[in-house]
């Protein structure tokens, strides 16, 4: 497991089950029990909040999606059940950037 990973996911309700993003650093997905995930959304949103994915990240049936960097959760590892795909380095770094804008980590 590695960031950048897309995986569905059951999360609570209203939500349901949808794919999400992995954020937490790989270098610690293998030692913690649970994982921080991100959203994806057929929904478009603000360009600062909504980072828009392709198919190649394993979303089938979508011409679009998105990123959602607003829809954070904390997820138990086995609650990520199947693996869709990976993001390309340039979704992940305008993830990267979304992140930074959100959580004002600059």
């Amino acid at each position: 497991m590695f960031r950048g990973d897309v995986w569905d996911t059951q999360f609570p309700a209203p939500i349901g089950k949808r794919p999400c993003v992995v954020i937490t650093t790989s270098t610690l997905t293998s030692k913690l029990g649970a994982i921080t995930v991100a959203e994806i959304t057929s929904i478009e949103g603000p360009p600062f909040t909504h980072v828009p994915v392709g198919p190649d990240a394993g979303l089938t049936g979508r011409e679009q999606s998105w990123i959602n960097v607003t829809g954070l959760h904390t997820v138990p590892r086995p609650k990520l059940h199947r693996w869709r795909g990976r993001l390309s380095p340039g979704e992940l770094d305008s993830l990267n950037e979304a992140l930074r804008l959100y959580l004002d980590l600059d």
